[in-house]
């Protein structure tokens, strides 16, 4: 009789059970995987806690459900049981006496974007950012970029306000309210890194949050969760450490980021930017929003990269008259760009994108030719072959010929791929580059030195001057190659040449580059040997120092 009761019991409260319609969970543990994982760290992150959403129960999950468990009162053992998920997932929370009715919180609205947490102590443009978007809510602060105590109780203020945690901590909940668009005005969006003083790339303007790795900020300890987890997860991709992807930016990640950027060549800061975001994604394989498209300041003068998109801003890396930079992502009229691993913001109207290979990704320690793949078309190859050089450094001895790190001097690589590796390489840099893209030497010959370069067997060579009788050489050239300068225009894939006032009397020819675009009033070279290295240069077209172009009879 008693198990007939006892049954019966059972099937009753079985039947209250399913009738109630309380969702059952099942539990979770750390070192569970999936997607119940997920569902779990989606939820915690829309709680204001910071993780990564990676499907790995990890230590971080394991902490944020802890806390979740001592703000609800539950046992802290950081186990996602029944109750504990059903409390986070809103579906069988304890239902509480009935209260005397107030008026409805307002409804906190859903974002797409993650915002890293800012705290009290805290000092920067993104804390400024913050607090201009608290005086858009009626706060009077100073706009100062300090976290302090005034700042503190605008937050927890605003939190009170809106029915959210009161700690004056502004997570990631707090942030998404506040950036919002909240009294019909338009909100900021994104991302906002957490501040560092010695930062050498932009933080300043939080940009929308993209799916997946995102080169739009500088990742360091306080950044959003789930980026810092693409960037680890790159990072060993990269094989440049062992090492957990929880999601949290500790000193582990940050001796990788700074292991990653002296392999290299890239200053060593541990935090990681724009660039090197970019260079690393790139890389490892890993897919991002990084545009990696070439462009030149075709402005005629020295640019700056600017710290955010503002004119006002302070200046990151100045940009040279025609040097080629990277451009990172686009934000209205604005690009993110990087120059010899700096990124900041240009006017898109001071730049022109061009269609060679991204300066970034050639920049980094190596200079392999194998970064470009041929494609048949001679002169495409001999540039897209020859940008992959850009930032080889020569040396003053044998040692760092091959790597190109040296201080800059005569040695190089390209030198020594003829047996002569002590030799200034502006004109081994043009052979050594149309052997490697697969040119014959009846294109273009193999020359030791400028002056031994010639094309009147090709009848492909223009000059501008009168040859004197001490230039043995410019005796040679053929009368009927010489012109007006305004009667030639240069175009991509000319070799250009130059003489220097300082040169000597005997001397026909100072200097070699390769002519990698033109407009109506420059043209912009690459060149060997440039100041100690592979780099950019701009000229205008009626310079005196051009005394004559080669177009190689490409096809």
């Amino acid at each position: 009789m008693k198990k007939i009761a006892f049954l019966l019991f059972a099937v009753l409260l079985l039947t209250q059970c399913l009738s109630s319609g309380a969702a059952v969970y099942e539990t979770l543990r750390p070192d569970a995987r999936g997607e119940e994982v997920v569902r779990l760290q989606q939820a915690l992150l829309k709680e204001g806690y910071s993780l990564a959403v990676d499907g790995i129960y990890g230590r971080q999950t394991r902490r944020a459900v802890i806390q979740f468990q001592r703000a609800k009162g539950l046992k802290a053992d950081g186990i996602a049981g029944n109750e504990t998920l059903s409390l986070l997932y809103g579906s069988g929370a304890p239902q509480a006496a009935a209260a005397p009715a107030t008026p409805a919180a307002p409804a906190v609205p859903t974002f797409s974007a993650t915002y890293a947490t800012l705290r009290p102590g805290m000092r920067g443009t993104a804390v400024q950012t913050m607090q201009e978007a608290l005086n858009r809510h009626g706060f009077s602060l100073k706009a100062d970029g300090i976290y302090g105590r005034a700042t503190t109780r605008a937050v927890r203020r605003f939190q009170s306000q809106h029915r959210l945690r009161v700690d004056g901590i502004a997570g990631n909940q707090t942030l998404s309210l506040l950036l919002g668009s909240p009294a019909g005005e338009e909100g900021t969006g994104g991302v906002i890194d957490q501040p560092d003083d010695n930062q050498t790339a932009p933080d300043a303007n939080p940009a929308a949050k993209t799916t997946g790795a995102s080169v739009g900020q500088t990742l360091r300890r306080g950044s959003a969760p789930e980026q810092i987890a693409y960037l680890q997860q790159a990072l060993l991709k990269a094989g440049i450490s062992r090492l957990e992807t929880d999601g949290v930016f500790g000193a582990q990640t940050a001796a990788a980021v700074r292991n990653f950027q002296t392999d290299n060549g890239m200053p060593a800061s541990g935090s990681a930017d724009p660039a090197t975001l970019a260079l690393l994604y790139h890389k490892s394989g890993t897919s991002n929003d990084a545009l990696l498209k070439a462009a030149i300041n075709h402005t005629g003068k020295a640019l700056s990269l600017l710290s955010s998109a503002r004119k006002s801003a302070g200046s990151v890396q100045t940009v040279p008259a025609g040097a080629a930079l990277t451009i990172l992502l686009e934000r209205g009229e604005w690009y993110l760009a990087s120059y010899k691993h700096k990124s900041g913001y240009v006017l898109k109207e001071q730049v022109r994108l061009i269609d060679r290979p991204a300066p970034l990704v050639n920049l980094a320690r190596g200079f392999s030719e194998n970064t470009y793949t041929l494609t048949g078309d001679r002169k495409a190859d001999l540039l897209g072959l020859a940008f992959t050089q850009l930032g080889f450094s020569g040396g003053s001895s044998r040692k760092p010929i091959l790597d190109g790190t040296g201080p800059g001097g005569p040695y190089s690589k390209y030198g020594a791929h003829y047996q002569d590796p002590s030799e200034s390489y502006c004109s081994y840099f043009v052979s050594w580059s149309a052997r490697k893209a697969g040119l014959g030497e009846g294109i273009i010959n193999n020359a030791r030195d400028v002056d031994g370069v010639f094309y009147d067997a090709q009848q492909a060579f223009r000059y501008f001057f009168a040859p004197k009788a001490a230039q043995a050489q410019a005796q040679l050239l053929n009368p009927a190659s010489r012109m007006n300068r305004s009667d030639y225009t240069p175009q991509a894939g000319d070799l250009i040449y130059f003489l220097w006032s300082n040169a000597k009397a005997q001397t026909t020819f100072s200097h070699i580059g390769i002519v990698y675009e033109v407009d109506a009033k420059y043209v912009y070279t690459l060149e060997g040997a440039a100041g100690g290295s592979v780099d950019t240069r701009m000229y205008a077209l009626n310079d005196q120092r051009i005394v004559g172009y080669a177009r190689p009879r490409y096809e």
